[in-house]
């Protein structure tokens, strides 16, 4: 069967390929929502002015509209994850978002990209819903849906060195997982930010100490964190009884290294792919790394359109459109949702990153997409 589109007039319409969400049983997958309306005007009364406040309110507007094509609400929203261009305007969203989560509230990260594809755009974020979960928030901020495990692990009230800063998050993260009922190993994906990617040898010699042979998939980025005194932020997802290493000729395992990819029943989670080779272009970089994704997914026994997002991370803005060259000819209409942002990158010749998560039905979800144009005759 088919992925069923559901065509909206609501939304903008994508300037790549993407759409703005899918839904697959219960899961909801929306990529990267803008403060923008769908003739591609961002919110705000002045041409030419950036409207923070505007721009977070109409992109909230945007992604409740989102998850009510397919079936969810705000309340369904278990991970939320905001790209904020200027951190000076974090606290405008903040209070914005306070407002639009006034009770539950999900695990929640917000980090710097500095620029976006539209000019002038101030915020955008990527969400997760669960639908009809009746998600519980636990008492250290993390976020219980059934079987699911979302948190975002900060070092709150630490004002030390990087080191102090790492072991702390760990800690916290542990410590969500527990009083929950989850442990370390039903982990399936890490989102890893750090303020100075320089610390990245660090970071990962910490890691590997603390998850030992059941490292995770996991994903590195440098961007600016929501404090300016955290130099490291860590998100996770959770699928209680954890999941089975996923691996393939061109991107094995190795014991005590993040797994390649993990399988936690339906639902593939894929580790950050990059490709370091100076002599690359951005778009042979992308294909490059989906050389990678697809290969997984054909060890996963998955079909390859079984995608349900993409995120997507470049270091330069100008790598745009080379990027989408690399990107379009791996990806099948409709297009299933992604992010894409500027950070830093472990490795200073890659000049591109993907992960994803993927299902064994993904082939069967439902995409939110923007009607066609329709021609006009003569």
């Amino acid at each position: 069967m088919p992925r069923e589109v559901i065509y909206t007039d609501q939304l903008m319409r994508p300037i790549a390929h993407f759409s703005h969400a899918s839904g697959i049983d219960d899961q909801i997958h929306v990529g990267a929502s803008a403060g923008v309306f769908p003739d591609l005007r961002l919110a705000g009364d002045v041409p030419g002015r950036v409207d923070m406040e505007a721009q977070t309110r109409r992109m909230f507007a945007n992604l409740k509209t989102t998850l009510g094509l397919l079936g969810g609400q705000m309340s369904d929203v278990v991970r939320l994850k905001a790209y904020v261009a200027d951190t000076r305007d974090i606290p405008k969203y903040l209070a914005i978002y306070a407002e639009v989560f006034p009770g539950f509230k999900p695990a929640h990260s917000v980090v710097g990209s500095w620029d976006f594809p539209l000019p002038q755009a101030a915020v955008e974020i990527d969400t997760t819903a669960i639908v009809g979960s009746q998600p519980r928030a636990t008492p250290a901020g993390a976020v219980v849906a059934g079987e699911w495990h979302h948190a975002a692990a900060l070092p709150a009230g630490i004002d030390g060195s990087t080191e102090q800063q790492i072991a702390t998050v760990l800690q916290n993260l542990k410590a969500m997982l527990g009083e929950a009922g989850f442990s370390l190993a039903d982990i399936c994906n890490l989102h890893v930010t750090l303020a100075d990617i320089r610390d990245y040898d660090l970071v990962l010699r910490a890691f590997t100490s603390f998850f030992g042979d059941r490292f995770p998939t996991w994903t590195v980025v440098g961007a600016p964190l929501e404090r300016p005194e955290f130099g490291i932020g860590v998100e996770s997802v959770a699928v209680k009884g954890g999941a089975k290493i996923i691996s393939s000729a061109l991107s094995p395992h190795l014991p005590g290294r993040p797994a390649p990819a993990m399988l936690a029943g339906d639902t593939l989670f894929l580790s950050g792919q990059g490709t370091p080779d100076a002599d690359l272009s951005v778009e042979q970089q992308a294909r490059a790394n989906w050389q990678r994704l697809h290969a997984l997914i054909e060890a996963a026994d998955f079909p390859q359109d079984s995608w349900l997002r993409t995120n997507n991370v470049l270091t330069d803005w100008r790598d745009f459109q080379g990027f989408n060259r690399g990107y379009g000819p791996n990806v099948a209409k409709p297009y299933v949702p992604r992010a894409t942002v500027l950070g830093v990158l472990p490795d200073r010749n890659m000049r591109v990153q993907t992960e994803g998560i993927a299902h064994r039905r993904g082939s069967q979800s439902k995409i939110v997409q923007v009607a066609p144009l329709v021609e006009q005759g003569a």
